[in-house]
């Protein structure tokens, strides 16, 4: 008996047991759809159990990892969602987040980790989309039948996914296309390389070696579009030809209140390539669009000043957001 008590001690006390993270245990709430023989988890962030007549939407950009995990020095946490952001929001809203189908929601340590087949196999902005399409089905059905509200705000990859999800889904009323490309993605390596050789850092033969080795990529995965298998520029071929859809052909076909946020020194996307949206929708006298370029801002919206102090504008940009839907965007 006495070693069984001592076994259950080691157990309960190690950090295993102790650290190992719950959604409970970051405030969040559970809610899991079946899909296609794998399953949609998706978390929403309250701080009460009232009918809620707002909801917000918030689509990641790329990555594989946890929502939350640990290293073998400090078992707990780092959050890989945002959780600060969710505790900050007005308590008017309900604040949901969709973990990429075949990502773990805790994992005690980074050593030795891959995400899944399943990830790899479902990791795609289509793929994502309709996956954000069920959820919202079934938030406005079963959990918030009365929302008047439901805002969706894209950043990164995320924007190609806001753009399209809201081609599907009617009971969106608002989004956000955060730090997103309106081109197809082949345009990011090709205007930066463009840029480079432009600024005297490649020369134009270098330069047009290395686009031309892209275009021969570019036109490789379309000769299997639906590998899961085979990789271009670090992505299977099926996940670059989901993100090389236009965002702006989407985009274009929104009558609901769209606001496009970009960094000026977006390091990751070309600005021109936002810049492209406001050009398209005044040439369609489309006028349900409002943008902010956030000046010296790179692409998850930290300034850095000349002394190289950084101030985040992160929270500000998804304010500005909550503060046009208030406005009605007026």
């Amino acid at each position: 008996m006495e070693l069984f008590q001592r076994a259950l001690l080691i157990l309960f006390f190690s950090p295993i047991f102790t650290l190992a993270q719950t959604p409970e245990k970051q405030k969040l709430k559970e809610y899991i759809i079946p899909d296609k023989g794998d399953t949609i988890r998706f978390y929403i962030h309250t701080t009460d159990n009232l009918t809620k007549e707002k909801v917000f939407l918030y689509l990641q950009g790329s990555g594989d990892l946890p929502m939350v995990n640990g290293n073998d020095t400090e078992p707990c946490c780092f959050n890989n969602y945002p959780k600060k952001l969710m505790a900050e929001f007005p308590k008017d809203y309900a604040f949901v987040y969709i973990q990429k189908i075949g990502l773990p929601y805790y994992s005690k340590t980074l050593n030795n980790y891959t995400p899944s087949p399943t990830f790899t196999r479902r990791n795609n902005v289509l793929d994502r989309a309709e996956s954000a399409n069920k959820v919202i089905n079934f938030i406005k059905k079963r959990i918030y039948p009365n929302a008047k509200i439901i805002a969706v705000l894209g950043h990164s990859e995320g924007s190609d996914v806001v753009a399209k999800l809201a081609t599907l889904n009617k009971n969106i009323t608002h989004i956000c296309f955060s730090a997103g490309n309106a081109t197809p993605q082949i345009f990011n390596d090709i205007l930066f390389t463009r840029k480079q050789m432009q600024e005297g850092k490649l020369s134009a033969g270098k330069a047009q070696d290395k686009i031309n080795e892209l275009m021969k990529g570019y036109n490789q995965i379309y000769q299997d579009p639906d590998s899961v298998k085979d990789y271009f520029n670090g992505d299977t071929y099926k996940w670059n030809v989901a993100i090389n859809e236009p965002p702006i052909e989407n985009l274009l076909k929104l009558k609901i209140p769209i606001f496009v946020t970009i960094g000026s020194h977006d390091d990751k996307v070309p600005i021109e390539t936002s810049d492209l949206i406001t050009a398209e929708f005044i040439r369609h006298r489309k006028t349900n669009l409002k943008s902010k370029v956030y000046l010296n801002c790179n692409h998850n919206f930290e300034e850095i000043k000349e002394d190289g102090t950084q101030i985040s504008h992160w929270k500000e940009m998804f304010f500005d957001f909550l503060n046009l839907i208030d406005k009605d965007f007026e």
